[in-house]
């Protein structure tokens, strides 16, 4: 049998194993039917290159004169692959069923009935059929744990992690049964294959999408010391490296991550057009990285047009969320809202509820008949199994491969930031992300359960960093961001707010409580003291302002209004002579002018009962 080309990329790679699947008892037909069994493994191999040839191939051959039961599924399952990587999803309708009644023959053996279902599930995972997809899986599951076979139980986990992913948009519920998968692997007393290759890869792009970048690290590096020893692998060699260069733009290191991207781009454009669109987003984030926003406008636009074109879901939504970050920078609010309804839409269309029973069921199953301890002893009974287990490993492939797909789905669907969730240098929530947290806890706040806003700023934190260089501002951030979280209870929503700043929301509080709270931060922060370099010890003061959410007791809650409130009275503290905290908390807005004009002389609209103010020592509120 030809060696079938191992390139892969996350359609292509579906298709390419699908026929993995199907191809593995071709040889072991008699010989007049080789002519057609070379024609079906020249179908397989030519999803790597020339989708639509395969495609075209498989029709004549399921045109042709009656096939045996496995150069049919081979057959079909070159067709619904080439389909599927072409983006012609209609086409795969029918092909479920006559993969099953392929497997209902009296001449379909056990592994061809396998195999027929393994590929079946698939074309319905995609064609959206998830309850149907989740029978075909349990069934497979069932028979796996029955069988005691340690591949076809690796395989049921990583379909539960996908259609987890796909039905319940919960990243982290997947990487549980992915992590559940590589530790069953690891008790495979077997050399390392492509299979273990994607595993780590697949294991690792799910722990980057959630942003644990050093464990994400170490699964690459592992997927990539397989991958190296195997011929063929450029494919995911490319998109480790894409990754890393990820990982290196979130932690600031721009050139560098530039760099890597566009070395992987060069082999993308002309072998993986999905991992193009992905490294064409990453790039325009680079631009906007560097503040160059205009300049990332026609990347996102190119890797949209890359997306809609290849059918590819998750590129398109994610683009979605690109672009629509892209013109709110640009001012073009009318382009960013209609684009984030698109989103919206493309969420909505997606119906979770009725595969949750049975996933719950399947879920419960595995966690009771799935046991890695055991798999050593029962790899004892009987080394035959390898042959079998040869079959089904393609399947903990495919679903490798389609849980990246869901998994990047969900990563955040109305994100309105090109910046991942959290601050580089301090690791709380960046400002984006705080912003969004903050107009989803408006929606349920009112004027008797009100929260308090506290902006918290470094006092002279620009001549520290000039001073005694970046290195040491960093650390400084870092240390002032560890003293916070110790000072602030476990449900206070707290951010790096930006340059020096830092945000702490506190739900359903007072006003003598949040003024406490400020009390409490800055006293904390004074008493902290930051090695910043050898023998280099340093004390810190900041100042704070503090406003309530909603502003006003009787008015709906408006977080820009809130925030410009806080921001007022931290000015009110630096210009007091900082090391200070301040506070401007609204009455009554019933008779209260506009609030630039409460802001622009709040002792005015304090005397007329519109607000309050206060401080930790006589404050100046004159502009």
């Amino acid at each position: 049998m030809p060696k079938l080309l191992p390139v892969r990329r996350t359609l292509r790679a579906l298709a390419i194993l699908l026929s993995l699947i199907a191809l593995p008892a071709l040889a072991q037909r008699p010989l007049d039917g080789a002519p057609r069994m070379a024609q079906v493994e020249q179908c397989n191999a030519l999803l790597t290159s020339e989708p639509q040839a395969a495609l075209q191939l498989a029709r004549r051959l399921l045109a042709g004169p009656a096939l045996s039961t496995s150069m049919e599924i081979g057959a079909v399952g070159c067709l619904g692959a080439a389909a599927r990587a072409l983006g012609q999803l209609e086409q795969t309708t029918e092909l479920p069923d006559r993969l099953l009644a392929a497997a209902a023959r009296a001449d379909a053996s056990p592994a061809d009935r396998q195999r027929a279902r393994t590929i079946a599930a698939h074309l319905l995972l995609w064609g959206g059929e998830r309850a149907r997809a989740l029978s075909l899986t349990a069934t497979l599951l069932d028979e796996a744990v029955r069988e005691r076979d340690a591949q076809g139980q690796i395989s049921a986990l990583m379909q539960i992690a996908m259609i987890r992913g796909d039905a319940m948009g919960d990243a982290e519920g997947a990487l549980t049964y992915l992590h559940k998968a590589t530790v069953l692997s690891e008790h495979l007393h077997r050399p390392p294959n492509a299979g273990d290759l994607i595993l780590y890869y697949n294991y690792g792009y799910a722990l980057l999408n959630l942003q644990r970048h050093a464990q994400a690290a170490a699964a690459f590096k592992r997927a990539e010391a397989i991958g190296t020893r195997l011929a063929g692998q450029e494919l995911f060699l490319n998109r480790i490296a894409s990754h890393r260069a990820e990982i290196q733009r979130v932690a600031g290191q721009l050139d560098a991550a530039e760099a890597g991207l566009r070395r992987v781009l060069a082999w993308q454009a002309a072998q993986d057009p999905q991992g193009q669109v992905v490294t064409l987003q990453r790039l325009a984030r680079v631009a906007v990285d560097r503040g160059n926003t205009a300049a990332a406008l026609p990347l996102a636009e190119q890797a949209q047009r890359l997306a809609v074109g290849g059918h590819f879901t998750e590129e398109i939504r994610n683009g979605l969320d690109l672009l629509g970050d892209l013109h709110t920078l640009l001012g073009h609010r009318d382009q960013a809202l209609e684009l984030t309804r698109q989103g919206r839409a493309l969420d909505k269309a997606r119906n979770q509820g009725e595969t949750l029973g049975q996933l719950a069921r399947l879920q419960a199953s595995a966690e009771r008949s799935i046991d890695p301890a055991q798999v050593n002893a029962e790899q004892d009974l009987g080394r035959v199994r390898v042959i079998r287990n040869s079959a089904v490993i393609a399947l903990v492939v495919v679903g490798a491969l389609a849980t990246v797909i869901v998994l990047r789905l969900h990563r955040q669907r109305r994100q309105l930031t090109l910046l991942s969730r959290t601050d580089a240098v301090t690791g709380l929530l960046n400002r984006r992300e705080a912003e969004r947290r903050l107009e989803e806890r408006s929606a349920r706040s009112d004027g008797h359960h009100r929260s308090a806003l506290l902006l918290v700023e470094l006092d002279d934190f620009k001549t520290l960093n000039d001073r005694h260089g970046q290195a040491a501002g960093d650390r400084v951030l870092h240390s002032v961001a560890q003293c916070l979280q110790a000072a602030c209870d476990r449900h206070d929503l707290l951010a790096r707010w930006g340059g020096a700043a830092f945000l702490v929301a506190r739900h359903d509080t007072t006003a003598e409580a949040a003024q406490a709270l400020a009390s409490h931060l800055r006293l904390a922060i004074e008493r902290l003291v930051v090695e910043a370099g050898p023998q280099q010890h340093l004390t810190l003061t900041a100042s704070v302002g503090v406003a309530p959410l909603p502003l006003f007791a009787d008015a709906p809650a408006v977080v820009e209004d809130s925030l410009r409130a806080a921001d007022r009275a931290l000015q009110g503290a630096r210009q007091s002579g900082r090391n200070a905290w301040a506070g401007v908390w609204g009455e009554h807005s019933s008779e209260a002018p506009h609030l630039h004009a409460v802001l622009g002389n709040p002792e005015a609209a304090m005397a007329a009962g519109w607000i309050s103010l206060s401080g930790s020592q006589p404050i100046r509120w004159s502009p």
